[in-house]
C-alpha cells in the first residue's frame, strides 16, 4: 500500500510503522508522503478508533535523513520544513482520534518531535530519546518548540535542547516526557492493551476533549470555559452520553456509537 510505511488495522486500531530500517526510519521525502497518506487513511476510516505510530527495526526514528541532503547545494531548510514536517504536524493536530507513539530504540531530532505531537507516548525502558538538533548546529523543529516546553516545562525543555541530552525510557517517564516506560518483553502487549482501552471510549467525546485541550494552551480561562460550555452542550445531547448513563445505571459496559 505504501513504500516506506507499513499499515494495518486490527480491532479498530490502525498501526502505522515507519519502515526504512537501514536508516532507523530517518525521514526522507517519500516517508513524509507515505506517513501523511497513512494517517489520512486511518483518520478517514470509520472503523479506526485509535492510531499507533511506531517504527520497524532498531528504533522509532532518527529524524531527518542527512544522507539525502546535498550539502554542495544551498538549501532553504525553512522551505523544506514547510513542505514536509509542518504539513504533517498540522494534519496530526486536526485528527480527533487518539494517536499513540510506541517508541523503542532511538527517537531523535525530528523523530522525537513527531512523537511529541502524538497524544500519548509509550516507550521501552531502554529506549533512547534525544532532541539532538544542537549537535549539528540546528534549532529544534517539527513542532518541538511548541510541544516540548508544554510537556516538560520551559527549564527542562531548554536543558534537553541545549545539551542534546539522551534519556532512556525510565528517565523520560520521570520528567513526564512519555506517559509510561515499559519493559521490552512486555512492550507490544502493553501498547495493545493501552490502545484497546482508548478504543472503548466514546470517540465523539474524546475528539472534542482533544480539540479543547490543545486550544487551551494558548488561551485564557474565560475562553476555555466558553469552549467547555459549547462542547458539553453537544456531548450532553449525544446518544453516547445517554448510553453511558444508562450503562452506568444498569451496571454494564457501555456500547458507544460516536453519535
Amino acid at each position: 500500500m505504501f513504500d516506506t510505511v507499513k499499515y494495518s488495522i486490527e480491532n479498530h486500531v490502525a498501526t502505522i510503522s515507519m519502515n526504512i530500517p537501514k536508516t532507523i526510519n530517518a525521514f526522507n521525502f517519500e516517508m513524509h508522503r507515505d506517513l501523511y497518506a497513512a494517517l489520512s487513511a486511518a483518520n478517514e476510516n470509520p472503523d479506526v478508533r485509535c492510531i499507533v505510530l511506531t517504527g520497524e527495526g532498531r528504533g522509532f526514528s532518527t529524524g531527518a535523513d542527512l544522507t539525502s541532503i546535498n550539502f554542495q547545494e544551498r538549501m532553504d531548510y525553512g522551505d523544506i520544513l514547510s513542505q514536509t514536517y509542518n504539513k504533517l504536524l498540522r494534519y496530526m493536530m486536526e485528527i480527533r482520534k487518539p494517536i499513540i507513539a510506541a517508541i523503542h530504540g532511538v527517537a531523535a531530532g525530528a523523530g522525537l518531535s513527531i512523537a511529541l505531537a502524538c497524544d500519548f507516548r509509550l516507550a521501552t525502558e531502554e529506549a533512547k530519546l534525544t532532541v539532538a538538533f544542537i549537535k549539528i548546529g540546528l534549532i529544534p523543529d517539527a513542532g518541538a518548540h511548541f510541544f516540548l516546553p508544554r510537556i516538560v516545562g520551559l527549564a527542562k525543555a531548554l536543558e534537553l535542547s541545549a545539551l542534546g541530552s539522551i534519556l532512556n525510557g525510565t528517565e523520560a517517564e520521570s520528567i513526564g516526557l512519555i506517559n509510561k516506560a515499559i519493559p521490552a518483553d512486555h512492550f507490544h502487549e502493553e501498547v495493545r492493551l493501552f490502545a484497546q482501552q482508548l478504543v472503548q471510549k466514546p470517540l465523539l467525546a474524546f475528539g472534542k476533549m482533544k480539540e479543547i485541550m490543545y486550544k487551551s494552551l494558548d488561551n485564557d480561562l474565560n475562553t476555555v470555559l466558553g469552549w467547555e460550555e459549547e462542547g458539553q452542550r453537544l456531548m450532553g445531547a449525544s446518544n453516547d452520553h445517554k448510553e453511558g448513563v444508562t450503562a452506568f445505571l444498569e451496571k454494564r459496559a457501555p456500547v458507544f456509537r460516536d453519535q
